[in-house]
């Protein structure tokens, strides 16, 4: 909870407003809806002391024909630009096309929201177009920017290679 409370400000305008009473409850339904049919989240936490730094979801699952999902996710404001949130985001497309065998993976990121169309870009996610007015955001229809990926297209970055080494996470560079 401290975590989204310390970032509010980096992360509100991006979101769209849900009706929750407090902080508190938004953590009690995430964990409770978590692991759904429709919808798997994962917390993203450092390796070296397990802390939380941000979330990252494969929601509105459809199996049948569609087999897809949309991406979700947030990173703390104190943890940009660390390649956290590229990690995750690699991981969570990993785990729906390997485990959940979805055919399909999505973002939708508004245009001015570049470090995440920086983060889709990294995870190998193309851009396809523009959905006008596509989510309410503060209570303004926005337009998104629509970034997709499919099995077809998909390289796992974390497959061992041929040495039988699985590759380092690349810290990103931090701009001053």
């Amino acid at each position: 909870m401290a975590l989204r409370e310390s970032s509010l400000d980096h992360l509100l305008p991006w979101e769209p407003r849900l009706k929750v009473r407090s902080e508190a409850e938004r953590w009690e339904s995430f964990f409770r809806t978590s692991d759904a049919e429709d919808r798997q989240r994962f917390l993203i936490c450092r390796n070296e002391d397990a802390r939380m730094v941000g979330y990252v979801g494969l929601n509105g699952i459809r199996h049948g024909v569609l087999q897809s999902c949309e991406l979700g996710y947030w990173i703390g404001k104190s943890f940009t630009r660390n390649g956290y949130m590229t990690e995750g985001l690699l991981l969570a497309v990993r785990h729906a096309f390997e485990h959940l065998k979805l055919h399909r993976v999505e973002a939708n990121v508004q245009p001015r929201n570049v470090a995440s169309i920086g983060v889709v870009k990294k995870a190998g996610l193309r851009f396809e177009g523009v959905a006008l007015r596509f989510l309410q955001i503060d209570g303004k229809w926005c337009d998104h920017q629509r970034w997709a990926l499919t099995a077809e297209e998909w390289k796992d970055p974390f497959a061992r290679s041929r040495s039988g080494n699985l590759p380092q996470r690349q810290k990103s560079q931090r701009r001053t």
